[in-house]
């Protein structure tokens, strides 16, 4: 398969469902349809889902390459309401709602700010109702707000897959959220350095299958050395193309060649046959004067 999450999450959820053509997934801080999406490989599959992104020129190209998603221009946290999203200019990804983080950022990055709708998990899921095969949450270090704003007992997705690490750093900052997650009946099955996995206490087929990170033995190809192997065989192929060309050419110009070897053969015969015909001429027109004459 080839993976366009950033740390392999749609390989080791990939493993879990078994190349299921169908199912459904809650993305919680989507960003992109493509780059660093968790999603994509299963969007392809046939999967659809629900798109959350408070960054309104993000939701709206979700939107263009989703069509047949669910994509919400909102932020999600722990009860309804609005809030401040601090955008980070060329880095939307580490645009938060966290005023502490955006405070960081401004010494070197440009932030700007803009009241966005925000609404609870529970929320979401009750108007958009259905069961939910993978939820991921990666909001930039507002993870446990999202938590507390769900529905545990109403929506248990099968897997949910948490980032788990302060933003931009290795660092776990789980602590202040996780019993939220045992309380509900997850358990984590994987911490791959960045996220933490977490399906049902009962799911002991999750459990197992979601316990190594991806791996070589998984099989997969990472997004950006597909589109160079497939770069590079188009690159042949347009070589290839252009080497059959220049060799019919070459074979066209070598049969041109060969026909302009014939036609100055021809012609060169028929000068010596013109020059015959006119010396039979001019000895039949002397023949004929001397006739006259005699």
């Amino acid at each position: 398969m080839i993976s366009y999450a950033q740390n392999g999450e749609d390989v080791v959820l990939a493993r879990l469902f078994h190349g299921r053509t169908t199912g459904r997934y809650v993305d919680v801080g989507a960003a992109d349809a493509v780059e660093d999406s968790v999603t994509k490989h299963f969007y392809d599959l046939g999967w659809r889902g629900i798109n959350l992104e408070p960054i309104p020129a993000q939701a709206d190209r979700l939107r263009r390459a989703r069509p047949d998603d669910v994509t919400l221009a909102v932020a999600i946290g722990a009860e309804n309401g609005t809030a401040t999203l601090h955008l980070v200019a060329d880095r939307s990804g580490w645009s938060t709602l966290d005023s502490s983080l955006a405070s960081a950022y401004r010494s070197e990055l440009a932030v700007e700010e803009v009241e966005v709708e925000v609404r609870t998990l529970a929320d979401v899921l009750d108007e958009h109702p259905g069961p939910v095969d993978f939820l991921k949450i990666d909001v930039e270090g507002a993870e446990q707000a999202v938590i507390e704003g769900a529905d545990w007992d109403r929506h248990q997705p099968r897997v949910v897959v948490v980032e788990a690490t302060e933003p931009g750093s290795p660092k776990p900052n789980h602590s202040g959220w996780e019993p939220l997650m045992t309380a509900a009946g997850y358990r984590c099955a994987l911490f791959d350095g960045l996220n933490r996995f977490y399906a049902r206490e009962s799911d002991a087929e999750a459990l197992d299958v979601l316990a190594a990170p991806a791996n070589v033995f998984d099989g997969f190809v990472r997004a950006e050395f597909a589109d160079r192997r497939a770069a590079r065989v188009a690159e042949i192929g347009y070589i290839r193309r252009l080497e059959s060309a220049v060799h019919e050419a070459q074979e066209a110009r070598a049969k041109d060649a060969a026909h302009i070897d014939e036609l100055r053969v021809a012609l060169s015969e028929a000068e010596v046959q013109l020059g015959r015909a006119n010396r039979r001429l001019a000895a039949l027109e002397s023949r004929l004067v001397e006739l006259e004459i005699g």
